[in-house]
């Protein structure tokens, strides 16, 4: 099976240069299958974690989850990475979509620009303001996902609880951020030789374009995943916490622990 495009180089051997249309399509498709044997294995029931945690907070109506700015970069980057990725079908295969009054090409370098500038606040936020470690995966974490693995084929009914993020959120957070090097760095250097502004090797440019396309679609197909695990009916309160920023308490019950929470964000109602 062939998954690039080759070409000759000065000396007459044969290259990759592109991913193909079929090899976009099939990592796509397996993102699909992927989606359709967790429905399938879901379909009677989600697990429900039972492990043992102390009751949190009865007196607590809502857990603050995210903050705004938290919530404005979480759909900001959503808007930019659906606009990047239809300009870069259309630059992927030619014709394929019909522009508009700006070119494909400009629209994909102009969210990209937003894309970038946004990551690097979301960064320095993190790092300043926010809570960095909540993402860092500790031991807890490598016990969770074997728990999961069993769980999901069958060898147990136990299920972890979870700080504020599960370890698979963690996994696909790191994925996220590995992926987003690998365009960025590939798509300054691309953009560069695009606009004539600097000059590169063909050889250079080829591993670029080859970084670039295979990023885009890994990039594509994970957040697919994504998109399915934010809307199936289980994960509805977190698709409403990311809107307006409060878990319920009676979901956090069901699955987080309060040891592992950040116990300050916790609301307590009115007097």
């Amino acid at each position: 099976m062939t998954l690039f495009r080759y070409a000759q180089d000065y000396y007459g051997a044969w290259l990759p240069v592109q991913l193909l249309p079929q090899t976009a399509a099939l990592i796509l498709w397996l993102a699909v299958l992927f989606i359709g044997l967790h429905l399938l294995r879901r379909s009677r029931g989600e697990p429900v974690s039972n492990a043992q945690d102390h009751e949190a907070f009865p007196q607590a109506t809502h857990v603050q989850n995210y903050t705004l700015g938290q919530r404005l970069y979480h759909w900001g980057n959503f808007i930019s990475l659906a606009v990047l990725a239809l300009s870069g079908m259309a630059l992927f295969v030619p014709r394929s979509l019909r522009s508009f009054s700006y070119s494909w090409l400009l629209i994909h370098e102009v969210f990209a620009a937003l894309f970038i500038a946004g990551l690097i606040l979301h960064v320095l936020a993190a790092t300043v303001r926010g809570q960095p470690a909540s993402m860092w995966f500790d031991k807890r974490d490598w016990n969770d996902v074997r728990l999961i693995l069993a769980n999901f084929f069958g060898r147990t009914s136990n299920y972890p609880r979870f700080g504020k993020y599960d370890p698979l959120q963690k996994l696909f957070h790191a994925l996220l951020a590995a992926l987003s090097t690998g365009l960025i760095f590939s798509g300054i250097f691309l953009w560069l030789s695009t606009e004539n502004l600097a000059t590169f090797s063909h050889e250079w440019l080829r591993w670029q374009r080859l970084v670039h396309d295979l990023s885009s679609f890994l990039l594509i197909a994970f957040v697919l995943g994504h998109f399915y695990f934010g809307v199936i009916r289980i994960n509805w309160p977190n698709l409403v916490a990311i809107s307006v920023g409060k878990l319920t308490t009676k979901y956090f019950r069901r699955r987080h622990s309060q040891q592992r929470w950040d116990p300050e964000r916790l609301e307590r109602p009115p007097d």
